[in-house]
């Protein structure tokens, strides 16, 4: 199932703008086009809300914690990590919204996430 339907609720509620819905289809398009990555909310739901609610905290100046050192040194320990980097590169380079430091560590996290579930074979 694609993200209309969550995209239209965030935008409704306010969560998200109209650039924002943009920002995502961008997203979903690249990693399609780029990865043969077909984002889906089986397989990229945690995804797509956490990019949704940083391009919210962006438009708002709405901060996070950073994520916890431990967490991101076993982030930067997984074999996964390059290529979830180069993701994120590659998202960035696809959308007008930018995210700082540590939105970005939130993004590879869930970019992570993203690739272990497609290794498990959810959402083929």
């Amino acid at each position: 199932m694609d993200f209309t339907e969550r995209l239209n609720l965030y935008l409704e509620g306010g969560m998200i703008q109209p650039a924002d819905v943009d920002d995502i289809q961008a997203i979903i398009a690249m990693f399609d086009q780029k990865y043969h990555i077909q984002l889906q909310e089986e397989n990229a739901d945690t995804f797509i809300a956490h990019l949704c609610a940083a391009f919210g905290r962006n438009a708002t100046g709405e901060k996070i914690e950073p994520l916890p050192p431990e967490v991101k040194a076993e982030l930067e320990g997984l074999d996964s990590y390059p290529q979830s980097l180069q993701m994120l590169q590659d998202v960035m380079a696809a959308t007008r919204n930018h995210f700082n430091q540590t939105e970005q560590d939130y993004a590879l996290l869930h970019i992570n996430n993203l690739i272990a579930r497609l290794a498990e074979g959810c959402g083929d």
